[in-house]
Parts: C-alpha cells; structure tokens; sequence
C-alpha cells in the first residue's frame, strides 16, 4: 500500500512556479512603483493637459520594462494592438457621423495605462514580483501622507473651501487620499499602520468632496479587519491595552473633530444636506450617465467600437441627442461640454462608452476576476477597497488620473497572488505579497 502511494507521489507533476525575480529586478520593480505613487501626487500641468503625472507615468514604464524585459506574451501585444486598431477605425467612424477628431493624447495616455497594468500582471504572475510591488507602497506611502499634509496646510491656509491637496479636482484629491487609507491598512508595518490609515481617511473626508462616503462603509469593515490582527499579535497586557487604546481613539477621533471643527468638514453638509446645489449636481451627473446610454446606441460603430477615448464630451455636443435639461441643470457644465472637455462622471461609463466593445468586456473581466482571486486569497482589506472603489468609479470620472493606474496596481498585485489550498499540496504556489515584516497571510 504504502509502496503504491510512493509510485503515486513520485509520477505526479509538481504545480509549475513563477520565476522569482533577481534583486537588482527586484529593486526595478519597486521603484517603477515608488515612481507611480508620487507622480499620482502631482497633477501640475506642463502645457496643455500634459502634467507632472504624465511624466512619472512614462518613467514608471521605462523603469518597470527595463527591469523585466520581455515582460509581455505574444497574446498581450495583440491585446493592444486589436486596441488601437479599434480606436483608429472608431475615430475613422465619428469623423464621418459627428464631424468629431481624434484626442491623441488621450489614447496615448491609456495606451501607457494598458501597457503598465499588463506589465504588472505578467511580473505578478511570471516573476513572482508582488513582494517588490508591495515594498515600494511601504516606501511610498509614508511620503504620500507628508505631502498631503503639507498641501492640506497649505488649503487650509488659504481660507479656501475647495481642498484640493495639489490635484485638479476635490473629488481626485479625495479619491487618491481614500485608496492609500486601505493601502496603508494593507502594506504598512506593525500597528501604527491603523494610525496612519485614520489620517489619509480623515484627509479624504477634508475635502468636500461626497466620494469619502461610498469608501466609509468597506472602510469600517477593513479597518476592523486589521485591528483584529493588531489585537491578535499582542503578546503583552501593554500591546493589549494599546491595542483597545487604539480602537478606541480610531471611534472618537471623528466624532470629536466633527463636533470641535464642523466647519472645516464640508462634505458633511453636502452628502447629508439636501440644498439646491446637491441636487442639481446629482441630476447632472445622472443626466450625463443618460446621455452616455443614448450615445451609446446611436450608431451601430458606436455600440462595436466606441467614440474614441476621450471623446464623450466633443462627439455628445456634435449629436443630435438633446441635451437642453442638462444646460439648464449644470450652465458651467453646459459650457464644457460646448467646449469638449466636460467628463461624464463615471470611469465605467466611459470605459463602455468610449472603447471597443472588446475592451470595455476586459475591463469587466478584470473587475470580476479581481472580485474573485481577492475572496479566495482571503484578502479582506483589497476585497472592500475594490468594493467602494467600483462603486465611486460608477458615479465619477478617475480613469484618466494615474492614481488610477496605481490602485489597479496594488488590487492586480495582490489579487495575482495565490496561496497554498489542500489541493496544491503536491507543490508549491505562489503566496499574496508579504505584509509588512516578512509575515505572510
């Protein structure tokens, strides 16, 4: 018997392994990552729509390919050629319905976009690169959370309502300052990383933005997460109380802030006020949502291969679609659409809207699949970020920002991760990027 299961042992094959990367690859990977963090930071524009971002995007790239060369598949490149060659013939189609040209500058941008997010995956998956991925968060994030200080001062300073902490847009400072209040959960060391998410989460809630508040239910349960494993890993009465002193403090801290400095939490009043501005921007942005539904149907090139990125806005004001109640809702608005620039307030939206029907389903895919390895990995901190991010990124436009790109990297990251299950125990597997001190989970 015994001897049948040692023949048994010795023929089955042992589960293939990702190729762990060198260190000096290691270390490339790391910094692409640092490079991606901080330049999300920096919306300052050089001319034009190309800012400081952009500039840190393309290094990022640089950096990352040129520490894992060959880093994508044959079936990869043709991904993103079948891409760009439904955005050429898409952009061939609205120049002759709509009259409509080409943004090449968004293209490019997302084509960097595609090219960085694919590249992480193969490193992830072929190079076992996730534990150099999650080491330049721990670099990174520590110095994102001074930044943001130091510009949060430097609103508050300035008497001004619109906290934008150097982006363009309240809603992007609150966006980014919310995904590293879960990053910080995720890949900080010991337990001042509660601390520290507290703060990036209170930073977010700053602006007056209403996003925070899709992120503060998943945010409650994250953060529960992380302090039952705080609460685990004391081994002294000391850790103990400290732990439930931190608990503690993480409870009051907002209630004592909203009850002491009310005025400098405006996003308060607009989540829970009903005033007239709230819901003229509410039916705005539902408008646009309806717009985009319409457009989307209103040519067959349109449904199979999209108006071209970017182009919602200049192909929307080119239509024949009515948008008379959104002029009267949102006149400012009204005037960017005229004018091109207006978004649609919603990345899904435009992903659907804007690209062929074989990307918009990729990206589907990967908000599914994302969905599915983070659940099975057990990782419950990722899993409610992916939550609350899909849900804002519904009700507002963050795809063209490369903090966009750099959550994507951290949920791709993690979730391109495997772990050890009964079934694979005749090998070894991949594990989720260690957390911080060398502990996996």
């Amino acid at each position: 018997m015994s001897r049948v299961a040692t023949s048994a042992a010795v023929t089955v094959p042992l589960m293939p392994t990702a190729a762990a990367p060198s260190r000096r690859a290691a270390t490339g990977v790391t910094v692409s990552v640092v490079i991606a963090i901080v330049g999300a930071l920096l919306s300052y524009k050089i001319g034009g729509r190309f800012a400081l971002s952009n500039v840190a995007q393309i290094v990022a790239v640089v950096v990352l390919f040129a520490s894992l060369p060959r880093l994508l598949r044959a079936r990869d490149v043709m991904f993103l050629l079948l891409g760009f060659a439904g955005v050429l013939l898409a952009a061939v189609l609205v120049s002759n319905e709509y009259g409509y040209r080409l943004a090449p500058e968004f293209s490019a941008y997302y084509g960097l976009a595609a090219l960085w997010l694919l590249g992480i995956y193969r490193a992830c998956r072929t190079y076992d690169a996730g534990a150099a991925v999650a080491q330049g968060f721990r670099w990174a994030i520590p110095f994102a959370l001074v930044y943001l200080l130091l510009q949060l001062g430097l609103d508050l300073s300035g008497g001004t309502d619109r906290r934008r902490l150097g982006f363009d847009d309240k809603s992007h400072a609150s966006v980014y300052a919310s995904f590293l209040a879960f990053a910080a959960l995720r890949f900080l060391p010991g337990r001042a990383r509660l601390l520290v998410s507290l703060v990036f989460l209170i930073v977010a809630f700053l602006t007056i933005s209403r996003l925070p508040f899709v992120f503060a239910p998943v945010y409650v349960l994250a953060f529960l997460v992380e302090y039952r494993k705080v609460r685990a890993e004391a081994r002294t009465p000391l850790e103990v109380y400290f732990a439930h002193l931190t608990l503690a403090g993480t409870v009051l801290t907002p209630l004592v802030l909203a009850a002491q400095a009310a005025g400098l939490f405006r996003s308060f009043d607009r989540f829970f006020g009903s005033g007239e501005f709230t819901n003229a921007s509410t039916t705005a942005h539902l408008l646009l949502l309806q717009y985009a539904a319409q457009l989307k149907i209103d040519t067959v090139g349109n449904m199979l291969f999209g108006i071209t990125p970017g182009g919602f806005a200049g192909v929307l004001s080119r239509s024949d679609i009515d948008v008379g109640q959104f002029a009267m809702t949102d006149p400012p608005g009204y005037e960017k659409l005229l004018e091109g620039t207006a978004p649609m307030h919603s990345s899904l939206g435009s992903i659907v809207l804007e690209f062929p029907l074989w990307v918009s389903v990729a990206y589907l895919v990967l908000v599914a699949w994302a969905f599915l390895r983070l659940y099975r990995n057990r990782e419950w901190v990722m899993l409610c970020f992916l939550t609350g991010f899909f849900a804002a990124t519904i009700f507002y436009s963050s795809q063209t920002e490369l903090y966009f790109c750099v959550a994507w990297t951290s949920i791709i990251a993690v979730a391109a991760a495997s772990v050890p299950t009964p079934s694979d125990s005749g090998g070894r597997a991949r594990r989720s990027p260690p957390r911080a001190g060398g502990v996996r989970w």
